[in-house]
């Protein structure tokens, strides 16, 4: 073999080198931060779908930390994850979903998939199984909204703990109509909550 073709080849492995790296890389970062897929809900599963298409892992959510578990009361279910909750709440409809997750400093409280359209939303959210505060909230669709606040900041939530290193924030919505004479609200969704340490 001349030298030529020697370096040829010398070029070559060094190009198939580089690329092998370069395509384990990301597979061996994926797989040390992968989640417990022990915990990650099945196909079908409405959290499930919900999480992978906001990302997975990536998401906002971050990985599940418990499995997706049913209400032994009433049909819905729920799980939690790194940064969140997300609730299945049936008795909105039957793709109806919320979650509450932690987002450059605010809490964030999210519906979406109720059954019907609505003219806007009732929010009412509660710190430490406290009293209910109640605010109305435009619609981002006829079916879907959110609600923002900053934990510490407004809303007169305040700066108290409960002696416990964390502060329990829950939420519930629910939909409603104008009417000449006022309102016409449906059901309240199931209550979804975060913990937040301080």
């Amino acid at each position: 073999m001349d030298r030529t073709a020697s370096r040829s080849l010398t070029a070559l492995a060094a190009v198939v080198a580089t690329a092998a790296v370069c395509l384990a890389g990301p597979q061996a970062a994926s797989a040390s931060s992968a989640c417990d897929s022990s915990l990650v809900a099945p196909a079908g599963s409405l959290i499930g779908g919900l999480w992978r298409s906001n990302g997975g892992e990536r998401s906002v959510f971050g990985c599940p930390t418990t499995k997706e578990f049913g209400y032994p009361d009433k049909k819905g279910s729920w799980q939690r994850f790194r940064n969140g909750k997300i609730v299945w709440s049936p008795n909105l409809g039957n793709g109806t979903l919320v979650r509450v997750f932690q987002k450059g400093g605010k809490v964030v409280f999210k519906w979406s998939g109720l059954g019907r359209d609505w003219d806007y939303f009732n929010v009412r959210w509660s710190k430490d199984g406290g009293r209910a505060t109640q605010v109305e909230v435009g619609r981002l669709t006829p079916w879907s909204g959110q609600y923002r606040k900053a934990p510490y900041v407004q809303g007169g939530i305040g700066t108290t703990t409960n002696g416990h290193g964390f502060d329990t924030f829950a939420f519930v919505v629910q939909g409603c109509d104008r009417t000449t004479f006022g309102s016409d609200c449906g059901p309240w969704s199931i209550p979804t909550s975060i913990s937040l340490s301080h």
